[in-house]
């Protein structure tokens, strides 16, 4: 049988506890199930890593910026991150 490939989902995320939870929640609904989200704090001070965090799913990494970077900086840095063949951006909203 061969293997669905990875997908990478980046999540730049800035103060997005909002609809943070919701989006998450639609990523893991999917019926395609080899994901993997790269959730990229871009230094937020709200309570958005504790709502990614609250999700026990090896699936969803979780990385964090020190300083606000810009969007393009964030993406890039996240994009790194990434394993998977196809990648995919989702903005928290």
């Amino acid at each position: 049988m061969k293997t669905k490939p990875l997908v990478s989902i980046i999540m730049n995320c800035h103060n997005g506890e909002k609809y943070l939870l919701k989006s998450i929640k639609s990523i893991r609904k999917q019926s395609y199930s080899n994901w993997e989200l790269i959730f990229f704090d871009n230094a937020s001070n709200d309570r958005s890593v504790s709502i990614a965090e609250s999700f026990k799913d090896n699936r969803i990494k979780i990385f964090s910026s020190k300083r606000f970077l810009k969007l393009y900086e964030a993406r890039n840095t996240a994009i790194k991150k990434a394993k998977g063949k196809y990648i995919t951006f989702l903005d928290t909203d």
